[in-house]
């Protein structure tokens, strides 16, 4: 019961916005504009007030984070054999890759694991994701340089201008600077972003789910199914284990494989297009790893 009350909103929400895509109830671009809105401002409000407030010294923030990082490097590493094993064609390369390891931990990280656990588990996985989204934006936009069809912009110059200027990591780096500083947020500052978060995380799942579209997936499935299973099935399983060696207690550790069974986020189908990689195989890990993510959450929370 405590699995279907924890999971069940978060479907019922995907669900709802693909009913309100499929039934065209909003002009055209609607749903587009909404994540817009929620990725510019809605998560970045709630990343903000929340790394300014959260305990940087706290033991299970850090075991989190490390546990993530394992994985993110270990998941790395299985997508490079596989690509040598699997001959993955060198312009697709950076695609696969960055689809095998980079989680939406904004869209849906967030609002499952505040469905799933509530305020508790929504703070303690704060300071990770915060480190986490900086990672996953160097990362993608390196990869996707090394790995592009033709030759980029300078590599510094594109992780600047396509990974640090991600309005989630500007976020991140105002609350940890206040946080550092010592510096709390006003009153009714803090109320007006802490309002604004807390819109955001429904309108994610909504957007999740008006954007599925399922007649865009073509063009090598296999290897796209592949680095989404890297990304919503190794991950939370080689979480586990690692968070339970570093000694995660037990919400935390739930914490952790739920993050760890995120989807790809969507931006990295944005980067793999602007970068020069194969945007038809970023598009389809999207989605695939969306509707398997599925499967994973509800396991994670289930077993867990």
């Amino acid at each position: 019961m405590v699995v279907l009350e924890s999971i069940v909103p978060v479907l019922i929400l995907i669900i709802f916005g693909k009913s309100l895509s499929q039934a065209r109830f909003f002009a055209d671009g609607f749903f587009r504009e909404l994540n817009r809105l929620t990725y510019f401002w809605g998560l970045p409000a709630l990343l903000l007030y929340k790394v300014a407030e959260i305990d940087l010294r706290d033991e299970p923030g850090i075991g989190i984070l490390y546990t993530l990082l394992i994985v993110i490097a270990a998941s790395i590493v299985l997508g490079y054999a596989l690509v040598f094993l699997l001959k993955v064609p060198r312009y697709s390369i950076g695609a696969f890759i960055q689809g095998s390891y980079r989680g939406n931990l904004a869209f849906v990280g967030f609002p499952v694991v505040y469905f799933a656990l509530g305020q508790e588990g929504l703070d303690l996985g704060m300071f990770s994701s915060g480190i986490c989204i900086l990672v996953y934006n160097i990362t993608g936009v390196a990869l996707l340089i090394l790995h592009a069809k033709t030759e980029n912009q300078h590599p510094l110059k594109a992780i600047w201008q396509h990974g640090l200027r991600n309005p989630l990591i500007l976020a991140c780096a105002i609350g940890f600077a206040l946080n550092l500083a010592g510096w709390e947020i006003p009153v009714m500052a803090r109320r007006s972003l802490e309002a604004i978060g807390q819109l955001a995380l429904p309108l994610a799942l909504i957007g999740l789910g008006a954007g599925l579209k399922f007649e865009e997936i073509k063009g090598r499935i296999s290897l796209s199914v592949v680095a989404s299973l890297i990304n919503v099935a190794f991950s939370p399983i080689l979480g586990y284990f690692v968070g339970r060696s570093l000694g995660l207690d037990p919400v935390s550790l739930k914490v952790t494989v739920i993050f760890l069974a995120c989807p790809t986020a969507i931006f990295s189908y944005v980067l793999a297009e602007m970068l020069g990689n194969d945007s038809v195989m970023a598009r389809n890990i999207v989605i695939i790893s969306t509707l398997l993510s599925i499967v994973s959450l509800v396991l994670a929370i289930a077993l867990l």
